[in-house]
C-alpha cells in the first residue's frame, strides 16, 4: 500500500468522486456502487451496479433464495464489470495498465 500526497492525492479524490457520481445511477436494492477505469489521467470507462440490462425490479432477486445460499451480496452486475464493458466498447486498445477506482456504499 502506498500513501498518496500532493497532486496524486488530489487526482485520486477526483476519480473517487467520479465513481461516487456513477454510483448514483445504481438501481440495486442492496447497495449503490460505482467504478471508473483510468488510463493516462483520463477516464475510459464508467460503471454502476444494477440488474442486467438495467431492468427495473420490484424487489431483489436474492430475496427469493434460501438464506443459506452462498453468493454475492446482490443479484446485480457489479460496477467494475460495467466499467470494463464500457471501456471495452469505447477504448478497447487502452486497457493494458489501467487503474480501477471503486466507490463502495
Amino acid at each position: 500500500m502506498r500513501i498518496l500526497s500532493g497532486e496524486e492525492a488530489i487526482k485520486a479524490m477526483e476519480y473517487i468522486e467520479d465513481a461516487a457520481t456513477a454510483a448514483a445511477y445504481a438501481c440495486c436494492f442492496r447497495s449503490k456502487c460505482g467504478s471508473v477505469i483510468v488510463k493516462d489521467d483520463r477516464i475510459i470507462g464508467k460503471g454502476y451496479n444494477s440488474p442486467p440490462l438495467d431492468v427495473k425490479l420490484e424487489k431483489c432477486l436474492k430475496d427469493s433464495l434460501p438464506a443459506n445460499f452462498k453468493s454475492d451480496k446482490t443479484c446485480c452486475l457489479h460496477a467494475e464489470q460495467r466499467a470494463i464493458v464500457d471501456a471495452l466498447q469505447h477504448h478497447p486498445d487502452k486497457l493494458s495498465g489501467v487503474t480501477i477506482v471503486f466507490y463502495p456504499p
